[in-house]
């Protein structure tokens, strides 16, 4: 995940180079956009995928609830990018074929997070990694590719995603299906039947709180370029060159939760207590980290932003200082929100996310200034998400942790 991340970082960068910034601003709302049809959308069926695979002797029932539930958002999803194309036109420079390439994402990344989650719901971790490696691998050799032909528009490096990810996880379908078939050596009766209602219904909180989540993430990159004023293109494209290099731990974090799950939910298990303390002691290296984050881009960030993206790309030190802080409290309700998930504590976990939009919300109307309106929007709505989830999860660490059965029933709706 570690050699993704960097990877990812490596594609963003080659885009840069090859188009101008104001067009760089066009893919980067592509890019946001992308993440929120894709990771956004699905991580939840990756997640209950995880959840509900190991030790069970009828795979196939979860795999088809899955498939199906996956298969109406896709279809869904892709009405409503079909029906916002006017909306979204804009954002995208009036490029149509970057419209057509979210439009194919919703249907790619339905099959890409139930790979994901069968993979790591059968334990195929292995599997898993080289998967996430191939997949950056590709869009950097397509990236590449497409810059020799000398294109220099946002709508051709928009393809190498869609192209990419489905090269990558199409080949590990024969082996997942084989492997769905066979009955475990050791299995264990299944906390609660699966249907594909319950699946469904599983999914549906897990789903607001993603969605949440993407918007806080993904939604001040695409409203940049909207706000920005005539001599403003070039700014956006700066700010979102230097927000997508401070965002390189959430590359690595982001993708990870289903994968945490397992561990939190065992302290869980053995008591709400311990892990609230483990995360106040994680909030605590946080703090320290941000500090560091902080001195590191106030003294080296504009001069790392022109090296990874080009002479052309400037920015501020206090404004660099104040993303690294954003990313670090979005780190940080990322993971206490994943162990609101593993403490059955579900409906927390979309209040907490749906207080970090509405401080978001508020902050980007009133502050002044497209760039200070758009950090301060993510830095105080990660840090509001953050600080209401840590206080539901203290409030609650002394009641009696729920069975596995309790939260079988809460997870099936």
């Amino acid at each position: 995940m570690v050699t993704s991340g960097l990877l990812v970082n490596a594609y963003l960068a080659i885009v840069a180079r090859n188009v101008s910034p104001a067009e760089y601003a066009h893919f980067g709302s592509f890019w946001s956009l992308a993440l929120v049809v894709g990771f956004g959308v699905f991580l939840p069926v990756e997640q209950e995928l995880a959840r509900l695979l190991p030790g069970r002797s009828d795979r196939r029932t979860p795999a088809r609830s899955a498939l199906a539930v996956a298969g109406v958002i896709g279809l869904v999803e892709l009405a409503v990018v079909l029906a916002a194309t006017p909306l979204l036109l804009d954002s995208f420079g009036g490029h149509g074929l970057t419209m057509a390439a979210l439009a194919a994402m919703c249907l790619v990344s339905a099959g890409q997070f139930v790979v994901r989650g069968l993979l790591i719901g059968l334990n195929r971790m292995g599997t898993y990694g080289l998967v996430q490696v191939l997949d950056t691998a590709l869009r950097v050799a397509l990236a590449l590719t497409v810059g020799l032909f000398g294109v220099s528009d946002s709508a051709g490096f928009a393809w190498t995603l869609v192209i990419a990810v489905l090269l990558a996880h199409l080949p590990v379908a024969p082996l997942l299906l084989r492997r769905v078939r066979e009955t475990p050596a050791v299995t264990t009766p299944p906390a609660e039947p699966v249907t594909t209602r319950r699946f469904a219904g599983a999914v549906a909180p897990l789903l607001l709180g993603s969605l949440c989540a993407q918007l806080l993430l993904n939604g001040l990159p695409v409203a940049v370029p909207l706000m920005a004023g005539p001599g403003e293109q070039d700014a956006a494209g700066h700010f979102l060159a230097a927000f997508l290099l401070a965002r390189i731990p959430l590359f690595v974090a982001v993708p990870l939760q289903s994968v945490l799950l397992p561990s939190m939910a065992a302290l869980a298990d053995a008591g709400r207590g311990r892990l609230v303390r483990a995360l106040l002691r994680l909030a605590a290296g946080l703090a320290v980290l941000a500090a560091c984050g902080v001195a590191v881009a106030w003294t080296f960030g504009p001069w790392l932003v022109r090296l990874v993206f080009g002479a052309a790309y400037v920015i501020e030190p206090g404004d660099l200082a104040l993303i690294v802080l954003g990313v670090i409290a979005h780190l940080g309700l990322v993971i206490t929100t994943q162990a609101l998930v593993a403490s059955a504590l579900h409906p927390a976990v979309a209040w907490s996310w749906l207080c970090g939009i509405v401080v978001a919300g508020v902050a980007f109307a009133v502050v002044p200034g497209l760039l200070l309106r758009t950090e301060l929007a993510f830095l105080l709505g990660s840090g509001a998400g953050w600080l209401f989830a840590m206080i539901y999860l203290v409030a609650h660490s002394r009641r009696p942790s729920p069975t596995r059965e309790d939260k079988g029933a809460i997870r099936a709706g």
